[in-house]
C-alpha cells in the first residue's frame, strides 16, 4: 500500500504540468455547467434605507414630512447568478412616492425600489409596499419674548419690568406645533441677590398648554439678552410753594396736602440725597373759595412713582373765609415802563376785582386799598387799543386777603410824533 502511494506521488511530480492543466479545465467546466444549469437565481436583500424627496408642489406650499421614518425595505430579486449574487442593500434605492400629496395629513404612500447597479434583474417582492407618512405645513410666526430672572433684592430696592432684547422672536415649524405655542421665555442666567441693573444672557424655552415644547421648532435666534432694571426706592414727603405778594402773611394760609408722601424709585443712588419732593408752585390768585387745588406730580425722566398718585390735592383751611367784589377806580390803575415811541393812555375807567380772605379782614377793605399795575415791559405794543394783563395788589403790611383771578385792562397807544428842529 505504501509502495502504491509513493508511486502516485512520484507520478504527480513527473507530470505536474498535466495535473495543473487538468484542474483548470475542471474548474472551467464546473463554472460553465453552473451557468448553463443554474442560469437564474433568487436573492433576498434587506436593510434598504427609505428616501423621501419633497416634490416641487410640496416645496412651493411649505409642506414637509414630520413623521420619523425608521423602517427599512426588504426586496426579493431574480436574475443570473453572475448578475445578482454580489448585490447588497447599498445597491438599491427605496423612495416614497409623494406625487399625490396636495395637503397636510397622514397618507399611506407606495414605495418604489430601483437598482443602482447596472445589472439585469427583476424585483419580485417588496416589503413593506407602502409607508405611513405624516406631512404638515411649515410656517413661521413671531412671538413676544417674556424675560424672567430668579433673583432677590434688598428691601429698599425695586425691580421694574424685566424685558428681553430682541423683544420678539420668530419660530419656524409645522403648523400643528407652532399652533400649540403659548409663551416664549428667556430666563436670565444670573441668579441670587443683586442691587443694580443688569443685562445678562438667557436660556430660551418654548411653552405650550401642556408644558415645554422641546422638538420640532427652529428659533430665529438663540442669543437673547435679558434686561433687569433695578431701582433704589425711597418714601419722600411732598412740598409745594405759594407765589404770593411780598406784603402777604404766608402763615395766615393753612392747608392739608394729600398724599403727604409718595414712594419714588430712582435709577441710581441720587435719591439718597433728596429728603423731600418739590412738586411745584400755586399762584395765590388761583386759590378760590372751593377750597381745593390740584398739582400734578411730575417726576424726572427715569424715575417711577410707585404710589401711583398722579396729582396732589391741596385742601385749604378757609371755612370762615369770604369773597367780595370791588370796583377799582382808574386813579388806582398805574401804567409803568411805557415805550418811548408811543403815548399810552388808559381806556378802562374802572376794574372789578374779587378779593378773598377771612371775613373780619375782608370787611375792613375798601376799593381804594387795591392797586392795579400795568407793566408794559416786554409787551408787544401796537397803535390803537389793546388789552394787556395787569397785576393787582392789596395795600398794607401782612395782608391775609388776596385778589382771586386774572385781570386785563384796555389801553390806547398813539405813535409819538417827532418835532422838526
Amino acid at each position: 500500500m505504501k509502495t502504491i502511494f509513493l508511486n502516485f506521488l512520484n507520478g504527480i511530480k513527473k507530470n505536474y504540468k498535466t495535473v495543473i492543466l487538468a484542474f483548470v479545465i475542471a474548474c472551467t467546466l464546473w463554472v460553465v455547467i453552473s451557468v448553463l444549469t443554474f442560469d437564474t437565481i433568487s436573492n433576498r436583500i434587506s436593510g434598504i434605507d427609505i428616501l423621501t424627496q419633497p416634490t416641487e408642489y410640496m416645496s412651493q406650499n411649505n409642506l414637509q414630512i414630520t413623521s420619523e421614518i425608521k423602517d427599512k425595505v426588504t426586496v426579493q430579486i431574480e436574475g443570473k447568478r453572475y448578475d445578482i449574487s454580489d448585490l447588497d442593500a447599498e445597491d438599491f434605492t427605496a423612495e416614497v412616492d409623494l406625487s399625490s400629496v396636495r395637503s397636510a395629513g397622514t397618507y399611506n404612500l407606495p414605495i418604489k425600489v430601483t437598482s443602482k447597479a447596472n445589472r439585469t434583474l427583476s424585483i419580485t417582492n417588496t416589503q413593506p409596499e407602502q409607508l405611513s407618512v405624516t406631512l404638515d405645513e411649515i410656517i413661521s410666526k413671531e412671538f413676544p419674548v417674556q424675560g424672567t430672572a430668579d433673583i432677590s433684592l434688598p428691601s429698599d430696592y425695586y425691580l421694574d419690568k424685566i424685558t428681553a432684547s430682541p423683544a420678539n422672536i420668530t419660530l419656524t415649524g409645522s403648523a400643528s406645533v407652532i399652533g400649540k405655542v403659548t409663551k416664549v421665555e428667556a430666563k436670565s442666567t444670573l441668579h441670587g441677590n443683586i442691587s443694580e441693573s443688569q443685562q445678562t444672557g438667557s436660556e430660551i424655552t418654548v411653552y405650550g398648554a401642556n408644558g415645554v415644547i422641546s422638538e420640532g421648532i427652529t428659533l430665529s435666534t438663540d442669543n437673547i439678552t435679558v434686561n433687569i432694571p433695578i431701582f433704589k426706592q425711597k418714601e419722600l414727603p411732598l412740598k409745594f410753594s405759594v407765589n404770593y405778594p411780598s406784603n402777604f402773611n404766608a402763615n395766615s394760609l393753612k392747608y392739608n396736602i394729600k398724599p403727604e408722601k409718595i414712594t419714588v424709585a430712582a435709577p441710581d443712588e441720587s435719591i439718597n440725597n433728596i429728603s423731600e419732593l418739590d412738586i411745584g408752585t400755586i399762584n395765590l390768585s388761583d386759590i378760590g373759595l372751593d377750597a381745593t387745588s390740584y398739582i400734578p406730580i411730575v417726576l424726572p425722566d427715569g424715575y417711577k412713582n410707585l404710589s401711583g398718585n398722579n396729582n396732589a390735592r391741596i385742601d385749604w383751611d378757609i371755612d370762615d373765609y369770604g369773597k367780595l367784589d370791588f370796583d377799582v377806580p382808574d386813579e388806582n390803575i398805574n401804567i409803568t415802563n411805557s415805550p418811548n415811541n408811543y403815548d399810552v393812555s388808559l381806556i378802562t375807567n374802572s376794574l372789578k376785582v374779587t378779593v378773598i380772605g377771612p371775613s373780619d379782614s375782608l370787611s375792613a377793605i375798601i376799593a381804594s386799598d387795591i392797586t392795579v399795575n400795568v407793566n408794559l415791559l416786554g409787551a408787544q405794543i401796537h397803535e390803537g387799543s389793546q388789552d394787556v394783563s395787569v397785576s393787582v395788589q392789596i395795600k398794607g403790611a401782612r395782608q391775609s386777603c388776596w385778589v382771586s383771578g386774572d385781570y386785563k385792562v384796555t389801553i390806547n397807544a398813539s405813535p409819538v410824533i417827532e418835532s422838526e428842529s
